[in-house]
């Protein structure tokens, strides 16, 4: 039985941390779309700089939305 609840613990904590990462990648992307430098976004969000400048690219690449 315990393990059971370990398990479904365990699953509930990946589903709370894939949750957190979107957040993160959102909130990123809008700062960038923002036009907040690149290197302070990483630096704020914890993040190597080349995975925020691959979050900028996918942002503003083709079929980008667009918000107004």
């Amino acid at each position: 039985m315990k393990i059971r609840v370990a398990a479904a613990d365990k699953e509930d904590v990946q589903f709370e941390l894939d949750r957190a990462e979107l957040v993160l990648q959102e909130a990123v992307a809008e700062a960038i779309s923002q036009g907040e430098d690149i290197a302070i976004v990483a630096e704020v969000a914890e993040l190597p700089v080349d995975d925020v400048a691959k979050l900028a690219a996918h942002d503003t690449g083709p079929g980008a939305s667009q918000s107004s």
